[in-house]
């Protein structure tokens, strides 16, 4: 368990540090346009950059249980329906993450010998945004079907 707390930690840390450099770019680059000097590379790094904390929230955001949800018709199903509803969902994610795992890595190696325009940074790093946000969202649904096997009725997000 406590292996599981220090990956989360460290893949909430990932995303903060993420949004903390895209908003400092953010800011050169709106100061950098009052004084008339903006470098150029700066807006394809915010681009990059978030399309990096887009991907990592995303896979956060299944365990945190923030992703849109339908809940109204699924809770007037007795505890036991919503359980293996849930885990459905649970599997259905699964399925579309090793989608994503397998056809991400595929871009990946498509793109990493074309150099974005301003950075010179191979593509392939951008993308490779993409099955790291599968693997995470893998690791994320496996923990959520455990907790939801688990639980039992009267907690919450069953």
């Amino acid at each position: 368990m406590i292996i599981i707390k220090t990956i989360d930690k460290i893949i909430k840390y990932i995303l903060v540090a993420l949004m903390v450099i895209l908003s400092f770019l953010g800011v050169f680059q709106v100061a950098g346009r009052l004084v008339g000097v903006v470098p150029s590379w700066t807006e394809e790094a915010i681009r990059f950059l978030f399309i990096w904390a887009s991907c990592v929230g995303a896979a956060i955001g299944i365990k945190e249980h923030i992703h849109i949800g339908i809940d109204v018709i699924v809770n007037l199903f007795p505890f036991i329906v919503r359980k293996i509803i849930a885990v459905i969902v649970q599997v259905l994610l699964l399925v579309f993450d090793v989608f994503i795992v397998r056809y991400g890595f595929l871009l990946v190696a498509k793109t990493m010998a074309q150099p974005s325009p301003a950075l010179r940074l191979p593509m392939g790093y951008v993308y490779l945004a993409i099955p790291v946000m599968g693997i995470l969202g893998l690791y994320y649904s496996v923990l959520e079907i455990i907790r939801i096997i688990r639980s039992k009725e009267g907690q919450a997000n069953a």
